[in-house]
């Protein structure tokens, strides 16, 4: 019915016709495509006129559907993203005066059919000497190689060119003059059907080099091809990060390497195999440090052996309902690999640091998609052992993650077992014309990029209570491919601010802000909800991981003598001379993060959390150490190659102020010491009253390696001696849980 009565208001709108509708009409109305393959209208307004607002039809036949209401007087541009390949359209968009008075103006245009697709075909060479030419000819997939015109976009290196050869193949010259790290990004596009393909990469320029080559296969000697082997180079003055993939053969070249002390990384093309450190090595610090000189040792060899991954493919159900029990069918269920998802940074990170950096080979971030049946139910199989975030999407409802979570940064991993079953109860989101549209891409070369977009409460600045019952403080949507996001039948209030995180690591979030974005919540830009908010952009900074380094700790609020973790906090590593972002984590369930990946260097770290943003109830977070901080370390092994930093967030409606020493009359746990320690420390904690208490210790993966006290203890202050033999290096929790309390700090075992 509401079709018809739409098409019905439509043709009565499209046949009106007098002298005083053409002088109020929307004038030189013209659609275009976008080089996305979408829609752009752009109109004038009637001169002399302004109305209350905008609304954009469209239809095939006639426009009868109301795609926007755009509550702005002086708009003058609406893309429609929601186009079909191929289809034609026609849109109308009426300008509405008090009255009610109508202007509209018409305008049709027919969508380019799906391009079949472009891909590049050729690898660049990644590394080079200062001095030295350098020569690439990129190539792709088109049926008419002809057909394709190549561009070099964003930040070009000082001295590049690309030249385009008719009848022959393009090329990339340049001959660099220092010693560095380059990004280069191509654009190709298909001259006859539009169709375009992007190719960023790095080149390392170095000045000492050195040769690393070797192979990657299987422990029973089968040749692992696509394998992408990682050499991070470490010495006074530079630190390079290198990638190369393994041929048909299983094997690598790596020429023009920095010299220095090298540490290698195998990860397989699928999760057939387990990854390793050269050799065998779970961790960098057990890895085989090895040595690259211009004198005896130039060239490096390795052979990689890779070990099958445990277990084999398991089922995972689950049921999906709404908030009345009612099952939804047709609900759209994604499996997306942890190390893909935006980085919500637990200590195993410190571990295997190497997996969490952005693999550029890696074109999508959805593992796997099901949808549920008329019963709500989906069923999959995924291998056992491997960690992944779920999201759950339906129209009219929010979009959910593990446990309910709508906020993205609060999202949890689930590590698949032999039998898993997940149920997911969805908020419905009500209906309303309330839409905000964006992209993003990044800053330095204009690429669409893959983002998960958070909408929060900026009410959460003054401390206010938020929507209805439909809306909560968080919502959290993925881009498509083009780096698109929408938001759908948002609610008239409160003002929103949104956030995007990127899905690679060589990004860094940002709040939107039309200044340009921001990285605290406190200084975003409030959108109000009220018809079609369009081109909300993002344009994400770049980062550098190139070192080896990490800052980890915790987010704590200390509530009185309470000390709470605090998840959901996005902790950023600016470089101090330049002023940008080089890395970035947000806390786990348990408060803590790691920000991997650093050179060293002197860094100022912050960390944002919009749910404590309001400074009548919070101080801001304040870190451990004073900033800035320096990044020093000489290898693997050098225990200045990890700093601990905590932050505390003091919730001012409460006594504050209470430090880590032991205070009477409280349940307090003190820092243990030595800090770090090898092989023993000694933890010490209070108690006001005889009461039971349990003291344990937890790894990164969350697991009980000891229990220390599980009984009680009389009033007052107690020592207890950890013990850490058999165990290995790395970051470990100690929690202390008594009367309905639970206190908790961390330790680092360096062995």
């Amino acid at each position: 019915m509401t079709r018809y009565l739409s098409i019905f208001v439509a043709v009565l709108l499209w046949t009106g016709s007098s002298v005083h509708a053409q002088m109020i009409n929307p004038q030189n109305l013209a659609a275009e495509l976008t080089v996305d393959g979408y829609v752009m209208l752009t109109w004038q307004a009637a001169p002399g006129q302004l109305p209350s607002h905008y609304e954009i039809w469209r239809g095939y036949i006639s426009p009868d559907v109301v795609m926007a209401q755009i509550y702005s007087p002086t708009a003058v541009q609406f893309t429609d993203y929601k186009v079909k390949p191929g289809e034609e359209y026609i849109y109308m968009v009426v300008a509405v005066y008090p009255g009610p008075v109508y202007g509209r103006a018409f305008v049709n245009i027919r969508v380019l059919p799906e391009a079949s697709g472009l891909n590049f075909t050729s690898d660049p060479l990644t590394t080079i000497r200062v001095g030295m030419d350098y020569f690439y000819s990129p190539s792709t997939d088109a049926e008419h190689p002809e057909d394709i015109s190549y561009m070099l976009v964003g930040s070009i290196p000082e001295g590049m060119s690309l030249s385009n050869v008719a009848g022959g193949p393009s090329y990339i010259y340049w001959n660099p003059k220092a010693v560095g790290v380059y990004k280069v990004t191509i654009l190709a596009t298909n001259t006859k059907t539009n169709a375009r393909a992007v190719q960023e990469f790095y080149i390392k320029v170095s000045d000492k080099t050195g040769t690393l080559r070797g192979f990657v296969k299987s422990i029973t000697d089968r040749p692992l091809p696509g394998s992408i082997v990682r050499f991070f180079q470490v010495s006074a003055g530079t630190n390079m990060a290198y990638e190369v993939r393994t041929d048909d053969r299983g094997e690598f070249l790596l020429e023009n390497v920095q010299v220095g002390r090298i540490y290698a990384y195998a990860e397989p093309p699928n999760d057939a195999h387990e990854p390793q450190w050269y050799i065998n090595a779970s961790r960098i610090e057990n890895a085989l440090e090895r040595v690259l000189d211009t004198l005896n040792h130039n060239t490096l060899t390795y052979e990689f052996y890779l070990f099958a991954s445990p277990g084999n493919p398991a089922p995972v159900s689950g049921r999906v309902v709404n908030e009345s029990g009612e099952v939804i069918s047709g609900a759209k269920v994604s499996f997306i690999r942890k190390q893909d998802f935006i980085h919500i940074g637990d200590t195993t990170s410190l571990k295997s640091f190497a997996s969490e950096i952005s693999t550029p080979w890696n074109k999508e971030i959805v593992d796997t998609v099901v949808y549920t049946d008329y019963r709500g139910v989906f069923n999959v199989n995924l291998p056992v052992g491997r960690d992944y975030y779920t999201v759950v999407e339906k129209e009219h409802y929010i979009n959910s993650f593990v446990g309910q979570e709508t906020n993205a940064m609060m999202a949890r991993a689930i590590r698949i077992g032999n039998s898993n079953n997940l149920n997911y109860s969805l908020i419905g989101s009500g209906q309303t014309n309330n839409k905000i549209y964006g992209k993003v891409s990044s800053k330095a070369t204009g690429v669409s990029k893959l983002a998960t977009i958070v909408l929060i409460d900026t009410e959460l600045k003054r401390g206010g209570a938020g929507g209805g019952n439909t809306y909560r403080k968080y919502r959290s949507v993925v881009t498509d491919s083009n780096g698109v996001f929408n938001f759908d039948n948002l609610p008239d209030s409160p003002p929103s601010a949104l956030l995007a995180i990127p899905m690679e690591n060589s990004l860094a979030p940002q709040y939107y802000h039309s200044n340009g974005g921001r990285s605290n919540f406190t200084e975003s830009q409030e959108l109000s909800p009220l018809g079609t908010i369009q081109n909300i952009n993002f344009e994400l900074q770049e980062t550098k991981q190139l070192g080896i380094g990490s800052y980890y700790g915790q987010v704590i609020l200390r509530k009185g003598a309470e000390r709470i973790p605090v998840p959901g906090t996005i902790v950023f590593a600016e470089h101090e001379a330049t002023g940008k972002i080089a890395g970035y984590a947000i806390s786990d369930s348990t408060g803590w993060y790691s920000i991997v990946g650093l050179e060293p260097g002197n860094y100022l770290l912050y960390a944002d959390n919009p749910s404590y943003s309001n400074p009548n109830i919070y101080t801001n977070a304040r870190p451990t150490m004073t900033m800035p901080v320096t990044m020093t370390y000489v290898n693997s092994v050098d225990i200045n190659r990890t700093v601990d930093i905590n932050f505390h967030i003091d919730d001012l409606r409460t006594t504050v102020g209470v430090g880590d020493d032991v205070v009477p009359g409280t349940l307090a746990l003190s820092q243990n010491y030595p800090n770090p320690f090898n092989p023993s420390t000694t933890i010490q904690f209070n108690v006001p009253q005889r009461q039971h208490v349990t003291l344990k210790v937890i790894n990164a993966l969350g697991e009980v390696v000891a229990t220390l006290i599980d009984s009680p203890v009389e009033a007052g202050p107690h020592s207890v001696l950890f013990n850490a033999d058999g165990m290995t290096s790395g970051v470990y929790f100690y929690q202390l849980q008594s009367n309905g309390q639970t206190l908790g700090k961390h330790m680092l075992l360096v062995k």
